[in-house]
């Protein structure tokens, strides 16, 4: 593990892994309310809307990681 700095001023997880753990959190729970309540899914209808939020979910993220990215090179060219 390298302990240098990171000079782009950019840290913690990707916007990548944090869809890729809520969907997994959002799987998870409905399998959880399924065998505990008897709650029956349409699987069609939950993986639509599964794909739908993490797309939105991962552009929305990349948005915000250019228009961060940009923010920094900003402060960084004023220097």
């Amino acid at each position: 593990m390298s302990t240098e700095a990171n000079d782009d001023g950019i840290t913690g997880p990707s916007t990548g892994t944090i869809v890729w753990g809520l969907i997994a959190i959002a799987v998870g729970l409905l399998v959880l309310l399924s065998v505990l309540w008897d709650i029956s899914f349409n699987v069609g209808h939950v993986l639509i809307v599964l794909l739908i939020g993490s797309g939105i979910a991962l552009v929305a993220g990349g948005i915000w990681s250019m228009l961060r990215n940009k923010d920094n090179t900003a402060d960084a060219d004023d220097k």
